[in-house]
């Protein structure tokens, strides 16, 4: 195949991508999409390859802003300026530089601490629903629990969280694709306002702990320092804004997506009931057989080829992950679903420089 048309978006293929993904990857692991107007590349290998590769850049912000009308990107500027600057969307040596200021306030060790609070405030979501005897699990759970997790790690009192969480809510629909441009810009606008009462509330908060440091997340990123280097105050707003973005949608979907999958695998499930202990490495077969991820884009810097093909300067290359978790050569079965599959080297939380910061808090 030369070329496909793709539309992701449609209701069918987000139901079930594999079957495409599976002739992708037979007959054409690098092609150009004429609905997305990008090169696909899914190969566990190539993609592998690619999230090494210096020519393919992560600054790719300006495809949210450029659909919108010139009149509503100019009042969106204050939004693109935030979300343009996420560790996420920055190269080397900007992201190396923001990545090694923050990773100690994110790792195993200092989320294994938060672990019993965590516990605590997804023990309280379900308590909620026990008067009702039923659970819906989006609505009840998966949606609730990364916001309030995240706004505690943060520090964020306890009569604030719902406030936050409705300010996550707002700017992590940024990203969502609604149908009209209208439809757009009131989802951007409401992002950005939220983004605009958190940036103020951070500042404050900010401050504050510069006076007087606590035991929270925002306590750690105003005493990061490395090699005398310190996060600024704008920064550490991106950084905030980042972890409630980054960590909100993905983590719903992946709590979704374990308790929808082990109810379709019966055995998988009774093999948990079993021996609990199997918990971790049936999370991250989960990950892998239903990536909440199903894929990431870069662009390319500079011309370059691969498997024949020319990726051309600035033209955007969505790697499909959920592909990869799913490629032969990688995985033995992949469409089989093994609670204690080890091991099991998933793209899910991408890989190398942009290996995904907040890993450990999503584990947990």
């Amino acid at each position: 195949m030369t070329a496909v048309s793709i539309d992701f978006s449609n209701p069918a293929i987000q139901a079930d991508p594999y079957s495409i993904y599976a002739r992708l990857r037979a007959e054409s692991p690098v092609v150009w999409n004429e609905v997305t107007q990008s090169w696909l590349v899914s190969r566990y290998d190539d993609i592998v390859s690619l999230f090494n590769e210096p020519r393919m850049s992560s600054a790719r912000t300006e495809a949210i802003f450029r659909v919108l009308p010139p009149e509503a990107q100019a009042e969106m500027e204050p939004l693109r300026r935030v979300l343009g600057s996420r560790m996420l969307l920055t190269d080397p040596p900007e992201h190396t530089r923001l990545k090694n200021l923050v990773m100690q306030a994110f790792s195993a060790s200092a989320t294994s601490t938060r672990r019993a609070r965590i516990a605590e405030i997804c023990d309280e979501l379900l308590d909620r629903v026990v008067a009702h005897g039923e659970l819906d699990v989006m609505r009840d759970l998966a949606t609730q629990a990364p916001s309030w997790v995240i706004a505690d790690l943060l520090g964020v009192p306890r009569d604030e969280q719902g406030t936050f969480a409705r300010w996550a809510h707002d700017q992590v629909r940024v990203y969502d694709r609604p149908g009209t441009t209208h439809d757009r810009v009131e989802v951007m606008r409401r992002g950005q306002a939220s983004m605009l009462e958190m940036k103020a509330y951070l500042e404050e908060i900010i401050a504050a702990r510069r006076v007087e440091p606590r035991d929270d997340l925002i306590t750690q990123l105003v005493q990061a320092e490395e090699q005398g280097d310190r996060l600024s105050t704008d920064e550490m707003v991106v950084m905030v804004v980042a972890i409630l973005v980054g960590g909100n949608n993905s983590t719903a979907h992946a709590i979704g997506n374990a308790v929808l999958t082990l109810l379709r695998q019966p055995d998988a499930l009774a093999q948990l009931r079993v021996d609990p202990a199997l918990i971790r490495t049936a999370f991250e077969e989960v990950l892998r057989f239903e990536s909440p991820v199903q894929s990431t884009s870069r662009v390319a810097s500079e011309a370059f080829e691969l498997h024949g093909k020319a990726l051309l300067t600035g033209q955007n290359v969505h790697l499909l992950l959920g592909s990869a978790n799913r490629d032969a050569s990688q995985f033995p079965e992949p469409a089989c679903f093994d609670p204690a599959r080890q091991p099991n080297r998933h793209l899910t939380f991408a890989h190398g420089p942009h290996f995904c910061l907040g890993t450990s808090v999503a584990r947990a």
